[in-house]
């Protein structure tokens, strides 16, 4: 079944007219009538955002291969040359390939790791741009059996490695994907580490026509108030600033799964959905 017949499918089981799910991801009704008739076809982020909007998997708004493929990089395996990965006792494994798993092991650090090796071989195989390549695999990947088992080990969110700093000074807030020596008004800054919520914050996260809308209940005092809410995916970070006085809350278009984080002095980094 081709893209536009699943769009239209998904479409018709949410009870969606066209111009209603046009009005959801924000293009004409034409475009969304285009997609179904399969005159033109959707980015890869406008993908993203019709599967979290319809509701359905977001492998199954992409052309993936039929034939079977590797549980960690995605490739498929009837590529010319394509080694199966070996277990520790030196049989293959069918679920992976030799680049990917070797005696056991993996061989990567991580999937921002394997995302960045294999964007080269998928923009020659597609002609996709770096930018729809990191994307595509940035959606599909999570998907797959290996990174399904992964514990995710990052203490700020999704994105592998990914580290957020406050600056006590001023309150400048500093992101990077990885670890990095981090100042501001001359102090060299500690990592923030997040901890579960166990009833720190009042807060609801809910997603509601392709947004993700988070709401904190907090005094927002000059002496006591939250000083932004994170939103970390697979491939993005987001970071919304609150002030004293206003209400917590921050909205965030969905573009993938994603962590929320809140951070305020008293409370530290806390993880809330």
């Amino acid at each position: 079944m081709g893209v536009g017949k699943t769009i239209q499918n998904a479409r018709r089981t949410a009870g969606l007219t066209q111009e209603q799910l046009a009005a959801k991801v924000y293009v004409t009704r034409q475009a969304v009538s285009r997609w179904e008739n399969e005159e033109s076809e959707p980015g890869i982020d406008m993908r993203k955002l019709l599967a979290s909007v319809l509701g359905v998997p977001v492998t199954d708004l992409f052309d993936l291969p039929d034939a079977p493929t590797c549980q960690c990089c995605g490739t498929p395996f009837d590529v010319p040359n394509m080694p199966f990965g070996t277990n520790a006792d030196g049989t293959e494994n069918p679920d992976y390939c030799g680049w990917c798993y070797q005696n056991g092991e993996f061989t990567s650090g991580g999937l921002d790791e394997i995302i960045e090796h294999n964007v080269p071989y998928l923009m020659q195989a597609t002609g996709y741009s770096q930018e729809e390549a990191v994307s595509f695999m940035g959606a599909v990947l999570p998907t797959l059996k290996h990174w399904r088992q992964v514990e995710n080990r990052n203490v700020a969110g999704n994105l592998h490695k990914s580290v957020l700093y406050v600056c006590p000074s001023c309150g400048n807030v500093v992101w990077s994907s990885g670890e990095a020596v981090v100042s501001c008004c001359g102090d060299a800054l500690e990592p923030l580490v997040a901890k579960a919520n166990d009833g720190l914050l009042s807060a609801e996260v809910e997603v509601t026509e392709g947004i993700q809308r988070v709401r904190i209940a907090h005094p927002m005092t000059k002496d006591d108030h939250l000083l932004f809410v994170a939103a970390v995916g697979d491939d993005l970070v987001r970071i919304k600033r609150l002030y004293p006085e206003q209400e917590a809350r921050a909205e965030f278009y969905l573009q993938g799964p994603c962590k929320i984080y809140a951070y305020g002095a008293s409370c530290g980094l806390v993880k809330i959905g």
